[in-house]
Order: structure tokens, then sequence, then C-alpha cells
């Protein structure tokens, strides 16, 4: 919802059609993630989650601080499940909880069923790293790239030596550090996750060196414009062909 048209109405439609793909015996395990429109609007919060059934995932865009993401992970919790939970009591009538009819929705579901993601996507987000990730309720750091080249001055520069990339694996190292602590002192570890770096390979990313386990490797949008790309691209090819065969005849 941060970067789209989609309001909540289109969003519903959409997760209507995940979960209706998921039916039926089909061999399909979907799992829907909103991207919420900013850190801190709890309303929107509350609505995605009205909507959004579980198992499923939240990410909040720009966290650059334990006190942030302290505050988008209240907003996800019903009050008897986190002592600053904000979350308001409504879910005997709301879509997560399929109106009423699963009984572990509000004990259980609601929050255990729920991945909650903190984008980092700065500077400023990198170096409070180990204080978000170890706040209760953030489950994965999720690393923006364009983003983090946009603040550090050197928009879309993926060099593997520069600036941008070394930011980037810094912040990585941090996620793996800050898991290995989360782990030793509350028993749950971090997921890193994050978006593809142009010319960087998923091989690489999901290594054990690297450490990803949530990549976004393509947009929609990038998917649908290779693929007219390749259908027109394909349509010159073939009316060139064409004309050069009927010139030799």
């Amino acid at each position: 919802m941060e970067h789209s048209p989609n309001d909540l109405a289109t969003t519903t439609a959409m997760l209507r059609a995940i979960d209706s793909a998921a039916r039926g015996g089909a061999p399909v395990h979907n799992f829907p993630v909103v991207r919420a429109p900013s850190r801190d609007d709890v309303a929107a919060t509350k609505r995605i989650l009205d909507v959004l059934r579980p198992p499923a995932g939240i990410m909040f865009p720009m966290i650059e601080s334990a006190a942030q993401a302290e505050a988008a992970v209240a907003g996800t919790r019903y009050p008897p499940h986190r002592r600053n939970g904000v979350r308001g009591c409504a879910h005997p009538f709301v879509r997560a909880s399929q109106y009423g009819n699963n009984g572990d929705y509000f004990d259980v579901d609601s929050h255990r069923e729920l991945l909650t993601i903190a984008q980092v996507e700065s500077e400023e987000g990198i170096e409070h790293i180990p204080e978000i990730g170890m706040v209760d309720g953030v489950d994965v750091i999720f690393l923006g790239p364009f983003d983090i080249s946009c603040d550090i001055g050197e928009v879309g520069n993926f060099d593997p030596d520069g600036k941008v990339m070394g930011a980037i694996r810094r912040a990585e190292r941090l996620v793996r550090e800050t898991s290995e602590k989360k782990k030793a002192l509350k028993g749950v570890p971090l997921c890193l996750g994050g978006f593809r770096s142009p010319g960087r390979s998923l091989e690489t990313m999901f290594s054990n060196d690297v450490g990803y386990q949530f990549v976004s490797g393509s947009l929609d949008l990038g998917l649908l414009q290779a693929a007219a790309k390749t259908d027109f691209n394909a349509g010159q090819d073939a009316m060139h062909n064409t004309r050069v065969t009927m010139k030799d005849d």
C-alpha cells in the first residue's frame, strides 16, 4: 500500500483472490504480506490486520529506531498479549478471524501467526539495527537497497566495492549478529530479508555466509514490463524477418 494506489478495499479484494487460490485442495500455500502505508499510522495498521487472515505478514516502512519499531509492533497486538498493545477488541466481527469463526484468532493466531517486518532503508536505520532487531515482536529486518542508496546520496549505484554495497553488507552483518543475540536471550531468532540489489545473485543472498531467508527478487511492475518488451521485440523481429524473406523472393 505504501507505493501504490491500493486502498483498503482493493487490498481486501487482492487478499480474497489470494485466499481463494489455496482452497479446494489446490496445491498452493499462500502467505500474503501487506506493506503498511506508514510506520506510525495505527488506524491503518488496525484496518489492514482486520482483513488479513493469518498466517500472513505486515511490513512497516522506514523504521529507524527501537522506539519506532516498538510503536509499530504495538499496533499489531491486542492489549492482553502485549503491555502496550493498542489493537481494539473487534476481533469477532472482522475478516481476519473469519468473522468470529476462528476461535484461536484472539489468543493465538493474531500474533503467533503474524510475521512483523521492519524495513530498514536508511543509514540511521542501519546504525540502530541491533536495537530494532531486539524489540519483541520484530520478526524480520527487511533491507531496502534503493532507499539506502538514496539516503547515502548515491542513488542506484550498486558497485560491489562502493559505499552503498558496503552499507548493505554492514547491515546484513548486524542482522546476523543481532539474530544470534536475540536467539540466545529470548529464544527467537531474527530473519534477514530484503530486495535483491541489481547485479547480485539470489544464490549469494541465500548462502550461509550472507544469510537471507526472505528475498523479493522482482517486482510485479518489472515482470510485466519485461514480458511486454519481450513480446514487442519478438513481434519486431518477426516482421523484420518476414520483410527480408519477401525481398529475397
